[in-house]
């Protein structure tokens, strides 16, 4: 199964006016998105199912990729996403989505990276920048077994260098 784990794109600022949860995104950080998730449609990436976090920034960012790659399949809301999403969340939702072969998960840092960090067996966590899309290959059935990295995209160009000491395989 490969997950794609997609950090929201740039918002406003926090503060102000608007509360944490309806913070929406930038104009700049929508075109840095949409640069991305075209680039994701080019390379002919579909997941099965788009899972979002429920604030709003991520679920406007689950609608660009959505839209990108003319996504026909499930758009879920979950608030396993939300702001303290960790390996027991995970783990929840992939049991929700057995039999799938692509998830795309939108959620925020600096919860992703710490996943990711796991999932890669890592020493500490892999941060995404907003806009970000890692992609994770996990073995199957192995719940315990190391992922693989598969390749990194920011602002519309896939990062195919991993980090030192990234699992490739």
């Amino acid at each position: 199964m490969k997950l794609y784990f997609v950090r929201h794109a740039a918002a406003i600022a926090k503060g102000g006016q608007v509360v944490d949860e309806n913070r929406y995104l930038t104009l700049r950080g929508r075109k840095s998105f949409r640069l991305t998730a075209n680039n994701m449609a080019k390379k002919g990436i579909v997941p099965d199912a788009i899972i979002t976090s429920p604030l709003v920034r991520a679920v406007q960012t689950a609608e660009i990729l959505s839209e990108a790659l003319a996504f026909e399949g499930k758009l879920v809301v979950s608030s396993e996403l939300a702001p303290s999403f960790d390996l027991a969340k995970l783990r929840r939702i992939l049991v929700s989505f057995k039999g799938t072969h692509g998830l795309a998960l939108v959620g925020h840092e600096p919860d992703l990276g710490e996943v990711v960090g796991i999932l890669l067996k890592l020493r500490r966590p892999l941060p995404l920048k907003k806009g970000m899309v890692v992609c994770l290959k996990m073995p199957p059935t192995k719940q315990k077994a190391q992922a693989s990295l598969k390749w990194v995209m920011f602002e519309g160009k896939k990062i195919d260098v991993p980090a030192p000491g990234v699992n490739t395989k």
